[in-house]
């Protein structure tokens, strides 16, 4: 993408800017960065697709936004997901149990 950048107006539903928001705050990314990224991946004909190879629809386990809207210490994002990775754990080993 050339480093030249024209800015542009578009009008939008509010209800879309707001779903844009919620989006790209969950990419803890700006709403034009969004944007832009999700219309090259059209003009390219691409999909979302991790590091796994899937298309990123992941079940949310913690929202932390929920936590404080202001951020969370590291200490306890850090301390939830260790008491995750117990429970994860905990249904491994049930769940190795209960085959054959």
């Amino acid at each position: 993408m050339s480093k030249k950048s024209k800015t542009i107006n578009i009008s939008l539903p509010q209800r879309l800017v707001d779903e844009i928001d919620k989006a790209a705050e969950g990419e803890y990314a700006s709403r034009s960065d969004f944007i832009r990224e999700s219309i090259v991946r059209k003009l390219k004909n691409q999909r979302i697709v991790d590091e796994w190879g899937d298309e990123g629809n992941w079940e949310t386990v913690v929202d932390f936004r929920e936590i404080n809207p202001e951020g969370v210490p590291a200490e306890e994002v850090l301390a939830a997901l260790r008491r995750l990775d117990k429970v994860d754990e905990q249904n491994r080993k049930t769940t190795s149990k209960t085959r054959p």
